[in-house]
């Protein structure tokens, strides 16, 4: 490396002058790149102080921290809300949604199909049916429980079509076995 340097080293001991004019020409020139540099910063922190402050004075950092908290209130509420759906659509599967009704006439001397059959069911096939027996000299009601289209008293022939009615206005499967 000595070698190298050495035609420099001459160059300086024989031209000091122009030793002198070339550091100080080098010298400018890092100035002026420095002074520029030192303009672009100046200019480019200010462009970023403008871009994070927010348009009404506060900075982008509290915008964001705020935009956070909002986004976890919004989680909270909609995980709230997906809860409460889940329990009312449990709640709404007890609810009589269900109906079939069935018309016929009950005695021989009776016309118009007045009598009915009619069932009431939750979305489980749980519920009541009705039926009401229309004669020419008066009229009788019978209730009967029904759990899982199915019943512990007898069921005629009006009522079971009444629950398959119910069943399929559900779109569910009709029960196989309607009487216990």
């Amino acid at each position: 490396m000595n070698e190298a340097l050495a035609p420099v080293m001459e160059l300086i001991r024989r031209e000091p002058s122009l030793t002198v004019a070339v550091a100080l020409g080098a010298y400018a020139a890092l100035f002026a790149l420095t002074t520029v540099t030192l303009f672009r910063y100046g200019r480019l922190a200010r462009q970023q102080e403008r871009l994070l402050r927010g348009a009404d004075g506060t900075s982008l950092e509290r915008m964001l921290l705020d935009q956070i908290e909002t986004a976890g209130a919004v989680r909270d509420r909609i995980s709230d809300g997906a809860e409460r759906g889940a329990a009312n659509a449990a709640l709404l599967r007890c609810c009589l949604q269900n109906f079939g009704m069935t018309r016929y006439d009950a005695f021989s001397n009776v016309g118009g199909e007045q009598s009915f059959s009619l069932a009431l069911l939750d979305a489980d096939a749980n519920g009541l049916v009705l039926s009401a027996l229309v004669s020419r000299n008066d009229m009788r009601i019978y209730a009967k429980q029904v759990q899982t289209g199915a019943s512990a008293q007898a069921l005629t022939d009006e009522e079971k079509r009444a629950i398959t009615i119910s069943c399929a206005s559900a779109g569910a499967a009709v029960p196989a076995k309607q009487t216990t």
